[in-house]
């Protein structure tokens, strides 16, 4: 099964719901358990908020990620 990503844009229309996108971190900051990345392509940016408490696994992958980092993120909700 394929992920469909739509554009950040197309994203922030959605409003609510499950969605998937990628792009660029263009800033990154968080603490033990959260972690804020604004995310940019070509059409917008989006804060994204990734709570370590659900990522357990990925986490040490994810305290790395750096500005410039390319990721692809599924949402659970947008709000």
């Amino acid at each position: 099964m394929t992920k469909k990503f739509v554009s950040i844009s197309e994203a922030m229309k959605k409003g609510s719901g499950k969605v998937s996108v990628r792009g660029w971190v263009a800033r990154e900051r968080g603490s033990n358990e959260f972690k804020f990345l604004v995310l940019r392509d070509s059409s917008n940016v989006i804060q994204c908020v990734l709570k370590r408490e659900k990522f357990k696994k990925q986490w040490a992958e994810i305290d790395k990620i750096q500005i410039e980092t390319s990721v692809d993120l599924k949402s659970r909700q947008i709000k």
